[in-house]
């Protein structure tokens, strides 16, 4: 995401400014899921285009910047501010792990060894898509409609229950694969694997924070 006008953001509340940083970072996550389509594909150009713009940092440390700088001199919030602290930190974890991953991934070009990997890496890579758009909608939804954010939020722990299962079917094969094939390809789809499931995982943990969140502020 490009610089933002400095002056538009002043004028955002920190709600607003906590909805725009999720924004931002669900943009990006769909940049690195976009970036392991275009990997499986074999598009090398692309996939280092996508995964360049994740290491960009600007935007998130404008943004970041506006937001303490408004919370701290804030008076009144429908969270308290270190609430509101930690589901915003909880978002800037979601880039930070994206950003490790990118870094990671731009370290080695690799090729895929079959369709069938292929096919069930774009299966768990849907899947991170759809929890990470679930868990931005949950965001958008925290101060308007708690309980809607806690079903979404639920929904986001199911689904990346049923990941769980795809990941071992995915190391599985990869661990069934010829001896021969065992090297720098190996470990790179081993980690590429490993990394979705760790993004999905603190995806998972940041539903279960907005849970948490709807059972403290909302009486069901």
């Amino acid at each position: 995401m490009l610089m933002i006008d400095e002056k538009k953001l002043q004028k955002l509340s920190v709600d607003e400014l906590t909805i725009l940083y999720m924004v931002d970072i669900n943009e990006q996550n769909m940049k690195f899921i976009e970036g392991i389509e275009f990997l499986i594909e074999e598009d090398f150009d692309s996939f280092r285009k996508n995964l360049k713009i994740i290491i960009d940092t600007r935007s998130e440390i404008q943004i970041k910047k506006t937001f303490e700088s408004k919370i701290f001199k804030s008076k009144k919030s429908s969270f308290t501010k270190a609430d509101r602290l930690k589901l915003f930190d909880r978002i800037n974890e979601i880039k930070n792990i994206g950003e490790h991953l990118a870094q990671k991934m731009l370290l080695y070009k690799v090729v895929f060894p079959d369709e069938e990997f292929k096919t069930q890496i774009k299966s768990i890579n849907n899947a991170l898509k759809s929890i990470s758009n679930d868990i931005s909608d949950a965001v958008k939804s925290i101060d308007s409609n708690l309980e809607k954010a806690h079903i979404i939020a639920e929904k986001v722990k199911d689904d990346r229950r049923k990941m769980r299962a795809e990941e071992w079917a995915l190391l599985n094969r990869l661990w069934n694969y010829d001896v021969d094939y065992i090297g720098r390809t190996w470990y790179y789809l081993k980690d590429l694997v490993e990394g979705i499931m760790m993004l999905a995982d603190h995806i998972k943990k940041f539903a279960e924070y907005i849970q948490f969140l709807s059972t403290k502020y909302l009486i069901f």
